[in-house]
């Protein structure tokens, strides 16, 4: 299953594919917090595709609402307003973080 590659039938016809990572992203789910996932941003929002189990998960997120998202030593962080939460991606397999980070900071700010 590739988490990074989705169809470009699943896009708005407004939309674009911009840069994608697939990694391992923590996010918290019946007593399991590591899965085999990837984000894909398009010109509109950021997909979440998570590999759960065999079964693959979208979620999807307008930049409207991400607060901010940056990199340390321990991994990608998106964070979202207060009570929301943030998600990680750790073990970057696929894709260039620091494109990645400064396409979603342009889309945000």
């Amino acid at each position: 299953m590739s988490l990074i590659n989705i169809s470009e039938s699943e896009l708005y016809p407004t939309e674009s594919f911009g840069p994608a990572l697939e990694g391992t992203i923590i996010y918290n789910v019946q007593g399991q917090a590591e899965w085999v996932g990837a984000f894909i941003t398009t010109n509109e929002r950021l997909i979440m595709n998570v590999d759960m189990n065999g079964e693959e998960y979208k979620r999807v997120f307008s930049y409207n609402d991400i607060a901010d998202i940056y990199t340390n030593a321990h991994g990608l962080f998106i964070e979202f307003p207060e009570g929301m939460g943030k998600l990680a991606l750790v073990n970057v397999k696929e894709g260039d973080v620091d494109t990645f980070v400064n396409y979603v900071k342009d889309k945000i700010n």
